[in-house]
């Protein structure tokens, strides 16, 4: 049954229906991360624009899958604020402009991009995103959940060096367990690479490969 007073004609259905998306945008607007906060207020004040300037947009590689598609992410006061596809990419646009087409006369043209490209944007604000490296804390143990944060370059350091990382003693890294340094097993495995490629015979190519296999396992 609705309720209609003589001065606002709003029924009482009407008004609830308001109440609930008013509720729910404020629940959502809530819930986002302080980038989206800023674009969304933005974008609701009605007086938002995106200049189509090649300063306003970065053209870069989607991480969304790993089919890397160009993309093209547009600033809205140094933010991301959406996603398109890169023109340039063969991937995203057909015709394909010249590559030495000027950027801003590509500036209003985008390319197409999957919804999962598309949802870039709340990747890049997720508030439980991590930015930096995290690393076990030494003296702890594994699944205690207890990490330390470390340079980018230390990683780098200790993943291909190893050494004694969490003061349990030494963890090979990747120069240990990877690298080949003795010439002889190098020249070893050229000459058994050629002799794998120079074979014809599908059969015996195939047991040369099961030999390499296990002479160089």
């Amino acid at each position: 049954m609705k309720t209609k007073t003589s001065e606002t004609k709003l029924s009482r259905r009407d008004f609830l229906k308001i109440g609930g998306v008013t509720g729910a945008a404020a629940a959502f607007l809530g819930s986002l991360p302080q980038g989206q906060k800023a674009i969304a207020k933005a974008m609701r004040s009605g007086e938002t624009s995106f200049e189509a300037k090649p300063e306003n947009q970065l053209y870069t590689v989607c991480l969304q899958c790993n089919t890397g598609c160009g993309i093209k992410v547009k600033l809205l006061d140094g933010l991301a604020a959406k996603i398109d596809g890169n023109p340039y990419s063969p991937w995203t646009l057909w015709p394909h402009p010249a590559y030495d087409t000027p950027v801003k006369d590509m500036a209003t043209v985008e390319g197409a991009l999957c919804p999962k490209g598309q949802a870039g944007i709340q990747t890049a604000y997720d508030p439980y995103r991590i930015v930096s490296v995290l690393k076990r804390k030494p003296g702890t143990k594994r699944g205690e959940g207890k990490w330390v944060t470390i340079p980018f370059e230390q990683a780098i350091e200790e993943i291909v060096e190893g050494g004694d990382l969490f003061g349990e003693g030494n963890v090979d890294g990747l120069r240990a367990v990877r690298a080949l340094t003795d010439p002889e097993v190098a020249h070893e495995m050229k000459v058994a690479v050629d002799a794998i490629w120079n074979e014809k015979d599908p059969e015996k190519k195939k047991e040369l490969v099961k030999e390499f296999q296990t002479e160089f396992k």
